[in-house]
């Protein structure tokens, strides 16, 4: 029998929106990505005529996996650490570290996620367009703008898990 414990009504939603939806998603575009750059190597190679929007659309599809997943690390506490002096700090000081980590989480995601904000605004006022194949360049820049936002409400929603450091 499992001793995990049913998860709570508002935990299963936050794993829904943190976590099961940004999977869903990238992993559609990640699919979608594959189809396209496959029709574009055949079409490069057997019929010498590639889909000349494809790099572009793959690069953009790239950057917004990513972004739609970001902000799962986040929630999940799962982000890279260097904790070798950290593991040998009295607890005392180890609490401070992580509220501090914290703190500068959010806050340097919100002001990353105000800056993407007028990026985005500024491309769409100015119908801001890539060189070579005219894709908005409001479609990359929300990546930027939806990850770094996403991150931010992540780690808002999860800040006891952060100040504790017992992620479940």
């Amino acid at each position: 029998m499992s001793d995990a414990k049913p998860l709570s009504r508002l935990r299963q939603i936050e794993e829904f929106v943190f976590v099961r939806v940004p999977h869903v998603l990238s992993g559609t575009l990640f699919l979608i990505a594959v189809v396209l750059n496959f029709v574009n190597v055949i079409g490069r190679y057997v019929f010498g005529m590639p889909v000349f929007w494809a790099e572009e659309a793959l690069t953009f599809t790239v950057i917004w996996i990513v972004f739609l997943v970001v902000g799962t690390i986040t929630y999940r506490g799962a982000h890279l650490n260097m904790d070798l002096l950290y593991s040998r700090m009295p607890a005392g000081l180890q609490l401070i570290i992580r509220i501090a980590i914290a703190i500068a989480l959010i806050v340097c995601a919100v002001y990353t996620a105000m800056q993407s904000w007028a990026v985005v605004k500024l491309h769409y006022l100015t119908h801001g367009v890539t060189a070579g194949t005219n894709i908005p360049l409001v479609i990359p820049h929300s990546a930027l703008l939806f990850g770094f936002s996403f991150i931010a409400a992540a780690a808002i929603v999860r800040l006891p898990s952060y100040i504790s450091g017992k992620f479940d």
